[in-house]
């Protein structure tokens, strides 16, 4: 059972990383390339509308996996050892995750809010800066993923 939490968790966690690095890397870069600022906003706003459905089905995963399996370490550890004390890598890891989640709430609550209101307007400098910093908080999103999963395999 605790291997198939560990498949979901990381299931999740592939989507939202990759989700963002497809984003980051290579949308993102082709539509600024080739798209006039109306069009690449109005693909961009499609593009979130489901990519950020799937980060919130990732986080959803994520959480109670994350959960599942935190805990369930922690009581195995005290178990066997006498202490709860789980490796400082997945507490860092745990830390980052949930900084994560809150900075996508932002972008999503925040930011992409003022994304879809300033589209329903068309008022396309307004939609670009919200757009920007979307932009900005994905790409702290996409280091701090990075992070966490350097200090759950690196940090001990």
């Amino acid at each position: 059972m605790i291997d198939v939490v560990k498949l979901m968790h990381l299931v999740a966690a592939i989507f939202w990383m990759g989700g963002m690095a497809f984003m980051l890397l290579a949308l993102r870069p082709a539509a600024v390339a080739l798209l006039e600022p109306p069009e690449r906003l109005m693909l961009m706003g499609a593009v979130w509308k489901r990519f950020f459905l799937i980060v919130m089905v990732s986080i959803v995963a994520l959480f109670a996996t994350g959960t599942h399996l935190y805990t369930a370490a922690f009581r195995a550890i005290k178990a066997a050892t006498g202490q709860g004390a789980v490796p400082l890598g997945w507490n860092v890891m745990l830390v980052l995750g949930l900084l994560m989640m809150a900075i996508f709430g932002h972008i999503y609550f925040a930011g992409y809010a003022k994304f879809k209101r300033a589209m329903a307007v068309q008022e396309w400098p307004l939609a670009g800066k919200a757009a920007a910093q979307i932009h900005t908080l994905m790409v702290t999103n996409f280091v701090l993923g990075w992070l966490a999963i350097a200090a759950v395999r690196l940090v001990r």
